[in-house]
């Protein structure tokens, strides 16, 4: 995502804080040791593929930032990353224990939000959890919205319309819930 190059320096030097990091650290514990997991939109890896590789688990980033994958490069040297789009993917088939999309889906339309789920269908495994944030009420025209200045798009579906989507993706809708700053979290499980 082109928004994503023109902040990266910013957002290296912001995303210190632990958001997102109690879900995937328990996302990780409900894993075994040395999973693979997908870390979607994983920008510089800080601080949810940290989280994932020190639960002890291996950890292929995705972004579509080539400017947040060169941070992600150094802050995460052990783990792999491939730039490209989550709607259109690259891995084979089956190839994932686990997947993670921290702050990613509500960037996409809502059409590439549903190919986004039906990607990340298509590389786990059955049983895999899927963890994602988004929005949960419909906003399929968008918001914007700016982060540094930067011009950010926003879009959603609804908790019920999420259920229904990963239903029609072979998954099972778990949880949902919020942490204190609002981001709205989703699990779910393959069938």
């Amino acid at each position: 995502m082109r928004e994503y190059d023109l902040i990266a320096d910013w957002y290296a030097s912001e995303r210190s804080d632990q958001t997102g990091v109690p879900e995937a650290k328990a996302l990780a514990a409900s894993l075994a040791r040395g999973s693979l997991v997908l870390d979607v939109g994983c920008g510089t890896g800080i601080p949810i593929t940290r989280a994932l590789s020190d639960s002890g688990h291996r950890v292929i980033g995705l972004d579509s930032s080539c400017e947040m994958l060169r941070r992600f490069r150094q802050n995460c040297a052990a783990s792999p990353a491939v730039q490209g789009l989550v709607q259109s993917c690259p891995f084979r088939g089956g190839t994932f224990d686990a997947a993670v999309a921290w702050g990613v889906l509500f960037h996409l339309e809502p059409q590439d939000g549903i190919r986004a789920i039906a990607e990340v269908s298509r590389m786990v495994k059955r049983g895999a959890p899927f963890l994602f944030t988004s929005g949960d009420r419909d906003d399929l025209r968008g918001t914007e919205g700016t982060m540094n200045g930067v011009t950010f798009r926003y879009c959603s579906y609804s908790v019920e319309r999420y259920r229904g989507i990963l239903a029609d993706h072979a998954f099972e809708l778990t949880d949902v819930h919020a942490d204190s700053g609002s981001n709205t979290y989703y699990l779910a499980k393959k069938n």
